[in-house]
């Protein structure tokens, strides 16, 4: 059973500026709440987004009246007494027969926003509403005799209006004031991480200096909203070394592949007895071949399952996945099955599809709007028709961000 709150003064309650002012402070307080371990196991970005998704603000939207909720009912109505007439009542009201007519409006967003007094507000006031968690309910009362008058329809279904277009000026101006917030909530967290981050950098720099030992605590996981995109973060700091490849390696990683499996595509006749293997190996040998005698040595090799990886001290800092195309379906698998391989922290990925299809744009938009629907991306680039840029929270290492360059090449052929 729905239960609705009492009838409220709409935009008038509370300033919204110290209601956003708090907001702030909220977010202060649970920044600096986080502990040394939460702070540096966790990028900066996917904190940022948590803290963001958990407290910006939605904005009021108001839909169109549900006709099929429209009640009118016979009540007792007040009817106000001109002042030539009451000293006969002795009251300057009196009630009467008459109608009284309820008008349903759907809305979304944060509820508290109509009770709040925006920047910039009306000075002859709102009406007064009911509200639950769904509608926003305005009620009309007429006597008998205003609506047995000609027109009364439409003098209500005004008065309907303007009490509507009233509240959707008063929830406008607050959700500016919102906006503004919200434009620079995600800016304001960062700046709040990086400040702490670097607090607890200096401490530990200055325990190293001391040779002080740091104890550190494990912690339960964080509750996830069901609403809000909350990512788990993780809880203790692994100090354990990684091996990380520099963003201009992995653009020169990513051009050689390209340039290598552009020629598949302008002699693909040559290359029609090839299977996924086949492929894979040959941009192998062209990644070998590029970066033998390197800083990186002898790195590209295949392990199992993973199709090119570069390695230190077993663990994979690069890793490409090939596969021959087979459809949207898989597409979401074969990230999760990137991010199993990679590492911990600053992770640089790519994943390669071989199609053999004659439709191939039609396979190009199918990878694309795949691409943008799954559940864990962060951020989605489109670089050229056939390659596409992604950053998804990992599944495997919690709290970090994986950075994966998806391209496809056609192959087809027609014998």
């Amino acid at each position: 059973m729905e239960v609705k709150d009492i009838s409220i003064k709409l935009f008038s309650k509370y300033d919204l500026s110290k209601v956003l002012a708090n907001q702030n402070k909220i977010i202060s307080d649970k920044i600096e709440n986080l502990t040394n371990d939460e702070i540096l196991a966790n990028d900066i970005e996917v904190l940022a987004e948590n803290f963001f998704q958990e407290y910006f603000i939605e904005c009021i939207v108001i839909m169109e009246e549900d006709v099929n909720k429209r009640v009118v009912e016979q009540v007792k109505v007040k009817k106000y007494i001109e002042p030539f007439f009451r000293n006969a009542y002795g009251s300057d009201t009196t009630v009467v027969d008459g109608y009284r007519f309820k008008f349903y409006y759907p809305y979304a967003g944060d509820k508290l926003l109509f009770e709040c007094q925006a920047s910039t507000f009306s000075l002859s006031g709102y009406p007064s509403v009911e509200l639950d968690n769904k509608y926003i309910e305005i009620t009309i009362e007429k006597t008998i005799h205003e609506m047995e008058v000609e027109g009364s329809k439409e003098k209500v279904l005004n008065e309907l209006n303007n009490n509507i277009e009233s509240i959707k000026s008063g929830s406008e101006y607050c959700n500016q004031d919102v906006r503004c917030f919200n434009d620079r909530l995600k800016e304001s967290i960062i700046n709040r991480l990086e400040e702490k981050r670097k607090k607890v950098s200096a401490y530990y720099d200055v325990a190293k200096m001391f040779e002080v030992p740091v104890n550190r605590n494990n912690f339960a996981e964080t509750h996830i909203s069901v609403k809000r995109k909350i990512a788990p973060i993780s809880h203790e700091y692994n100090k354990e070394s990684y091996y990380c490849i520099t963003d201009k390696d992995y653009e020169d990683i990513i051009d050689a592949i390209k340039h290598t499996a552009s020629t598949y595509e302008r002699t693909p006749s040559s290359y029609t007895s090839m299977h996924e293997e086949d492929l894979r190996n040959t941009l192998l040998a062209t990644l070998n071949a590029m970066y033998h005698g390197g800083v990186m040595g002898e790195a590209f090799r295949h392990t199992g399952k993973t199709d090119i990886a570069i390695e230190r001290n077993n663990r994979a800092a690069f890793v490409a996945e090939c596969k021959m195309w087979t459809g949207k379906k898989d597409i979401s698998s074969a990230i999760n099955q990137l991010d199993s391989y990679l590492t911990w922290r600053d992770c640089k990925a790519a994943l390669i599809y071989f199609v053999r299809r004659k439709d191939f744009m039609k396979v190009l938009t199918a990878a694309e709007d795949e691409l943008k629907q799954l559940q864990n991306v962060r951020r989605f680039e489109t670089i050229d028709k056939n390659e596409f840029k992604l950053t998804i929270a990992s599944e495997n290492n919690v709290g970090q961000l994986v950075n994966i360059r998806v391209l496809l090449f056609n192959l087809y052929y027609k014998a």
